[in-house]
Order: structure tokens, then sequence, then C-alpha cells
């Protein structure tokens, strides 16, 4: 899956980095590493009227890149942009309007807990409106990055939970991941259940995936962090309301990247509903909750 990395030279980059290097490192496909300058909202104002400042950031920015080199090595499907003057956000968000990528991948803040995922204000105002995917890394991943071998999929039968579903299919088919599709309930759940059930029934055959409903008071806490065994990351998808094909985070998909032991991937609904095997489409309802 082509990705696009955002990227600076802190923790949060380096983990960032990390995390897409695991993700498209077994599937051979492109990926762009992009380092923003300036990397601040009030910078853009002197960008405006000072020429030489902006040189100045922008070989700033090119050094910061050297960094992402060394860790890189001589990999060729990797290219490695600088852009700007915008702020990070905005470069990533229009970056991956125009090239399409598969997923977008940036870091978490720096003052998230060790092993946690928690957005700044730079992912925070990414995550809002993205016309992708977006994965977040937690805190300190770069020590301890694995192979992604398990995907957990937050499943309610929304049409946001398919997409993200569909998402996850995809993903998994690319690395030789297993799927684990959880619903949560804080009671017992029939309908949820048959939910689950159905899904896993329409699953291609070639994909390998169980299905679980945990019942559980915190559902946020539960999807932050599921029982043994642990996901290696987490695939949900983002609220009904807001253009199609964009992002727009609800009250449980805000909760839950705050919380995450693992990375989480947050997957823009499409307004068309399909089955997990690409038949059938139907068109989405907008729900009030995110998946």
């Amino acid at each position: 899956m082509s990705l696009l990395i955002g990227f600076d030279d802190t923790p949060p980059g380096l983990d960032a980095l990390a995390l897409g290097l695991q993700l498209a490192g077994e599937t051979g496909d492109p990926v762009t590493v992009a380092t923003a300058y300036p990397d601040d909202e009030h910078g853009l104002m002197v960008a405006m009227n000072d020429r030489q400042w902006v040189d100045d950031v922008r070989r700033v920015a090119e050094r910061k890149l050297e960094r992402a080199r060394e860790v890189v090595g001589e990999r060729p499907d990797v290219e490695l942009r600088t852009l700007g003057p915008s702020s990070a956000s905005r470069a990533l968000h229009e970056l991956a309007e125009r090239t399409a990528p598969h997923a977008i991948v940036v870091g978490s803040s720096e003052h998230a807990g060790l092993g946690r995922v928690s957005p700044g204000s730079t992912v925070e105002r990414l995550l809002h409106g993205a016309p992708c995917p977006v994965a977040v890394a937690p805190q300190g991943y770069r020590e301890h990055a694995r192979p992604v071998r398990q995907i957990a999929v937050a499943y309610d039968g929304t049409p946001e939970s398919d997409d993200a579903l569909d998402v996850a299919v995809r993903l998994g088919r690319a690395l030789g991941a297993g799927l684990r599709l959880v619903g949560v309930a804080r009671r017992p759940d029939q309908a949820l259940q048959s939910a689950v059930d159905e899904a896993l029934a329409a699953l291609p055959a070639d994909v390998h995936a169980e299905g679980t409903v945990l019942v559980e008071d915190d559902v946020v806490a539960t999807l932050a962090e599921l029982p043994q065994p642990r996901p290696d990351l987490l695939v949900c998808g983002s609220r009904g309301y807001g253009p199609v094909r964009q992002i727009l985070l609800g009250s449980v998909s805000t909760r839950v990247i705050r919380r995450a032991a693992y990375p989480v991937l947050v997957v823009p609904r499409t307004g068309v509903r399909t089955d997990p095997a690409g038949a059938r489409p139907r068109i989405a309802q907008p729900t009030e909750e995110a998946s």
C-alpha cells in the first residue's frame, strides 16, 4: 500500500517512520516521507514576507530528512520530500489530495504516555477531514516495532465499520495478517453478535478472520486496550456525518485514539456500503456515533 509518512526529527516522527516502514515493508509499494516547513502555524505569517527566512526553514527541514534517510537506508521505494511553506497538517493533507496514498502515517503527541496514542494539535487537524485513512503510532513505537500479524477491527454493523473492515481486509491480504472483528457492548447484545457473525460469513475464503463480542461497561477503554492476544493494529471507522471520503472523528473514535495501546488506523466513510467481498453495494446512511 502506498503510504505518506509525516516526519520530523522528533521521537513521534521516528515512531511514525517506524510504523510506516512496518506497514509498507512487506508489500514493496512506494512510500513518501515528508517534512513540512515551517513547523508551526505562526511561521506562516513570516513566510509571506521574508524569503530568506523561508529558505532557512527549508534547509532545516532538509536536514531533518537526512535523519529519515539514515533510518530508511537504501530502499529504492522511498521518496523524501520537503513541503511548504505551510503548516504540517495542511501540507500533508494537500499532498494526499494530489497523490492519493492508501494512508497517511503520523506520530503521537510527545505528551502521550509511553506506548499510548495521543494526537497533538497537528495530528488532530490532519485527522479531521483527511481524504484517506490515517494511522497514528503510539509513543515509543520505534523501540518495539514489530511486523503486523494481527489486525483488530472495531465492528458494530454500521456502514462506517464496514468501511473499516474493507480496508482491514485489503491490508491483511497485503501483509499476510489475520483479522479479528471486535464488537463491544455494555450488555449482552444478540443484534451485535449477529452483525459480527454475518460480516465474518461474508468475508472472502482467503481471509483468515475470527470475531468476538465483548461485554464491558467501558466501550472506549476496551477497544483501546483489547485483551490478549493484543493486536498489532486497530482499524476503526470515522463518524457518519460530514463529507464523504473524509475523516470526521466521532466521540468513540476520538477517545479510542487518545487511549490506545497500539497503532490505530482511522478510515474515512465511503458513502457506499458493500459486503467485504465487494459485492452488493448499498448506499450508507449517516449514523450519529463513530464505529
